[in-house]
């Protein structure tokens, strides 16, 4: 039998910025209920393909590791406020006469699954609709990553298996 519980998955993000009043590290908890609540993707295939006029393939293998990690928070979790000063202090940069920006780090670790994935340097290229209506809100953030490396393992209930008492 294996197991599973979102409430044993950790999203950790890391904003240490020029100016920030948000904790400069913190794990996002403000989910709505729903599926695919955390999605890290790559932005490039590992590699591509090229065919010849008789068939022959030629692979050609990409280095890009870029990612993006998207997450749903609810429109009044405290996570809104803090990703929302990020995009601004982001945005303030274009103007800020040549100061380097300090980007997003970031780690989804599974701690049930032992599953890690690792992001560097991320960067909110676009702010989220603000919207309302008759039902709760969400706000889907989507933050680009320079890299991401995926670690995916076996569970800890793998360790269980076969240690059955009958």
């Amino acid at each position: 039998m294996y197991q599973y519980s979102f409430a044993n998955v950790d999203l950790i993000l890391e904003m240490d910025y020029p100016g920030n009043v948000n904790p400069s590290s913190f794990k996002v908890t403000g989910y709505a209920a729903g599926e695919n609540l955390i999605t890290i993707a790559r932005r490039a295939p590992i590699a591509s393909t090229l065919f010849g006029a008789y068939g022959d393939m030629v692979v050609s293998m990409q280095r890009i590791r870029a990612g993006d990690l998207t997450f749903p928070v609810l429109m009044n979790a405290p996570e809104n406020k803090y990703m929302q000063d990020y995009a601004n202090y982001f945005q303030a940069q274009a103007d800020a006469d040549g100061e380097l920006i300090f980007p997003i780090q970031a780690k989804m670790r599974d701690n049930m699954g032992k599953d890690v994935c690792d992001m560097t340097n991320g960067v909110i290229l676009a702010m989220p609709a603000m919207s309302r209506g008759q039902t709760m809100n969400i706000v889907t953030w989507v933050v680009t990553f320079e890299k991401v490396v995926f670690d995916r393992n076996h569970g800890a209930d793998l360790d269980n298996l076969g240690n059955q008492i009958f």
